[in-house]
């Protein structure tokens, strides 16, 4: 059996202090010695299971009946015609009610009501026949000794159901712990996620713009030597400006950085942008800079703006300008030297289209509607990255061959895209 709490003990014995003196009192007053020494037995035993009445309800009701019948066939066997006077120790009959209604375990609660009221019922009949007072009718006898047992029969089931709340905002506590660790995991993978796109952005696009100036040096060097300056310079701007985006993308891992959308900060203070650490991300201002070094590249490129810009936010902006930046990346890796692009950006009245095409030998066409759902080992890299971020802020991407050669990526963002919905 399991041991009884500190807190039971210390009730059991001091309600065992209280009523076993009077007890001892009652059983000599006008009995056999044998008698009075059962009823005093009777009693130790019955306040002794008061100290398992929450460890062991059914035990504790068990043993405190039998210990209160002991008692009182003791009481009514020493005296057969006289009055009887109930023992004291007898108030551990509802103690241990009590107990049992309240304590006994959730799956059981059914059985503890019904055992538990009939034990009371038949508990009360059987003292109120016992106790024979004169002048005192049997009916009054029983009922005080009902409502006796129905009030702790009563409280027993406010503290079952007090028990019970409790657990239930504890059940709840714990939930709710647990839907924020997975809530906080699920943010993490997403911030994982959006950190290794933007790396594969930065450093595809920047490898790709140094190994066409790095190719296109190897011949400078032979025919005109004197562009090698230059076609150096940028190279080392480039990479430059790439280790500045790595490490402001790679600072937000440290343990002591920021977490969570928007957190990472592309870090170049010697960019054309001039950003920090902890300066905005790439926008659609930054485009002409981004045209310009992939011009130095060798990319020949046609730049067409129509409409009236309209408003985008800073994450739809970013999407914007990334997309721009992995079609002109994929022209540089696949048309081959000697082509052309072309970016066209169109401000319409609901959305911002953009396309970038070029006179490369082209692919195969894809479609990304906006409901389409990125494949997750692929997302985040190449056009798969494309779609991921134009569908989170509910546009559309399609890229593949032009119908007059070519390939050709077209996608359209709608405007007030909230940043919360950013990829």
């Amino acid at each position: 059996m399991t041991t009884p709490g500190r807190l039971d003990v210390v009730t059991a014995a001091g309600l065992a202090a209280v009523l076993v003196p009077v007890t001892c009192f009652v059983a000599v007053t006008g009995q056999a010695p044998a008698s009075a020494a059962v009823m005093v037995l009777g009693a130790v035993a019955a306040h002794a299971a008061v100290a398992f009445r929450r460890v062991a309800p059914v035990a504790a009701l068990a043993a405190g009946c039998a210990g209160c019948l002991v008692m009182l066939l003791a009481a009514v066997l020493a005296r057969p015609s006289g009055p009887v006077l109930l023992a004291p120790s007898l108030v551990v009959f509802p103690v241990a009610l009590y107990s049992f209604i309240a304590w006994v375990p959730a799956r059981r609660a059914v059985t503890a009501l019904v055992v538990g009221g009939t034990v009371g019922l038949a508990g009360a009949t059987v003292l109120a026949l016992a106790w024979r007072q004169p002048g005192l009718p049997v009916g009054y006898r029983l009922v005080a000794l009902v409502a006796v047992v129905a009030l702790a029969a009563s409280i027993g089931l406010y503290r079952r159901t007090q028990l019970a709340y409790v657990a239930a905002l504890r059940d709840r506590a714990r939930y709710a712990e647990a839907d924020r660790e997975r809530r906080a995991e699920q943010a993490a993978h997403a911030e994982r996620t959006r950190i290794a796109r933007e790396i594969h952005d930065v450093v595809s696009h920047s490898l790709a713009v140094m190994v066409s100036q790095a190719q296109g040096g190897q011949f400078a060097v032979r025919s005109d030597p004197g562009r090698a300056g230059g076609i150096l310079t940028t190279i080392a701007d480039t990479g430059r400006q790439a280790l500045g985006d790595m490490r402001g993308l790679l600072g937000v891992l440290r343990a002591d950085g920021p977490v969570g959308p928007g957190a990472d900060r592309p870090a170049d203070p010697q960019s054309d942008t001039a950003r920090t650490a902890d300066g905005p991300q790439p926008q659609l201002s930054d485009l002409p800079a981004l045209l310009d070094r992939t011009e130095a590249a060798g990319l020949a490129i046609t730049r067409t703006v129509t409409g009236r810009p309209g408003t985008l936010s800073p994450a739809g902006e970013l999407a914007a300008y990334r997309l721009v930046q992995e079609a002109l990346t994929n022209t540089l890796k696949h048309a081959g030297p000697g082509r052309r692009a072309e970016v066209r950006l169109g401000w319409g009245r609901r959305e911002l289209t953009i396309e970038v095409r070029d006179d490369g030998p082209g692919r195969v066409p894809t479609r990304a509607p906006s409901t389409h759902a990125p494949t997750p080992d692929v997302a985040g890299h190449g056009l798969a990255g494309m779609r991921e971020r134009i569908t989170a802020f509910g546009g559309t991407v399609m890229a593949g061959s032009a119908s007059d050669g070519g390939f050709r990526v077209v996608a359209s963002l709608p405007y007030h895209t909230g940043e919360e919905s950013g990829p």
